[in-house]
C-alpha cells in the first residue's frame, strides 16, 4: 500500500449578490489527479511549510499540524494568486513558487494568517489507489472590503470562476472529484460566508477514508463509512455513499 502524501485544499467563500459563492478551478488536461475537474485551491504540503512563521491558529488543529494550513494559503496564492496573509508578495514569488524555485522560506516577510481559517474535512485516499493523499480541507471567506484579482496559473490551472456550490452541482458537465462534490453539497446549505465559518467552526472533523464497489447496475460506487461497503459501521456523512451516474455524483443512503 504507498503512503499517502500530505496535501491540503481551500475553499474560498465570498458573498456575492445572490448569496455565497466560491472560487472553482479547472484543472488542465495534463494534471496527474483528476485532470479536467473542477477543484478548490490545494496541492501538497511541501517540507518548508512545516518551518514558516505564522500567526494564530486554526481551531482544533494541533501545532504540529499547522503545516496543512500552511500548504493550503501557499497553494492559494500559488494556483490562484490570492495571498491570505501578512505583507505583499513580491513581484515573481508565485512564478518562483510554482517552478519550485522558491519556497516560503524565501519571503520571511510574508506570514499566513490562520486565524482566517477552520477546518472542514479531513479525506485519505483509498489504500486500493497507487497515488495516495492524506488531505485537510480548509475554509475561509473573503472580507466585504478585500478585493483579489483571481488568476489561474495556466499550468495546473486552465480556468476560474466564483460560483454558487447548488450552481456547481446543477451545471453540465462540471466534473468533480467525490469529496469536492459532497463538499459542495455541505455548503450549499448555506446563504452566507456568516453562517458557513460558523458552522465550520463547531464542525467535528474525523478522517475519512472511501472504499471502492459497484452497485447492482455496475454504477461505481464510493461508500463512506456507515456503508455495507465500508469496515466502518459508523457514520460519519450526509451520505453512506456517493454513486456515479451518467458522469455525475449521486449521494445516497
Amino acid at each position: 500500500m504507498p503512503e499517502a502524501r500530505p496535501a491540503a485544499t481551500i475553499m474560498v467563500l465570498r458573498d456575492g449578490d445572490d448569496g455565497l459563492e466560491l472560487l472553482m478551478l479547472r484543472r488542465s488536461s495534463k494534471a496527474s489527479f483528476f485532470p479536467h475537474a473542477w477543484v478548490f485551491p490545494g496541492g501538497r504540503v511541501d517540507p518548508a511549510d512545516a518551518g514558516v512563521a505564522v500567526r494564530g491558529v486554526v481551531d482544533g488543529v494541533p501545532e504540529a499540524e499547522h503545516r496543512f494550513a500552511v500548504a493550503a494559503i501557499r497553494e492559494c496564492f500559488e494556483e490562484a494568486g490570492a495571498w491570505l496573509g501578512d505583507g505583499d508578495p513580491s513581484d515573481g514569488l508565485r512564478d518562483a513558487l510554482n517552478a519550485r524555485e522558491a519556497t516560503l522560506l524565501d519571503a520571511p516577510e510574508l506570514v499566513p494568517d490562520l486565524e482566517r481559517l477552520e477546518l472542514w474535512s479531513w479525506w485519505v485516499t483509498p489504500d486500493s489507489e497507487p497515488k495516495r493523499y492524506d488531505a485537510r480541507f480548509f475554509v475561509t471567506a473573503l472580507r466585504p472590503d478585500e478585493v483579489h484579482e483571481i488568476t489561474h496559473d495556466e499550468v495546473e490551472t486552465v480556468s476560474n470562476q466564483w460560483i454558487r456550490p447548488a450552481d456547481a452541482l446543477a451545471a453540465e458537465g462540471f466534473f468533480l472529484a467525490p469529496p469536492t462534490y459532497l463538499t459542495l453539497r455541505q455548503l450549499s446549505a448555506f446563504e452566507t460566508t456568516a453562517q458557513a465559518m460558523a458552522a465550520a467552526a463547531v464542525r467535528p472533523v474525523h478522517a475519512i477514508m472511501p472504499t471502492h464497489g459497484r452497485d447492482d447496475a455496475g454504477n461505481l460506487v464510493i461508500a463512506l463509512p456507515g456503508d455495507v461497503l465500508h469496515p466502518d459501521p459508523v457514520r460519519s456523512c450526509e451520505y453512506a455513499r456517493l454513486v456515479l451516474r451518467d458522469g455525475r455524483w449521486v449521494g445516497e443512503g
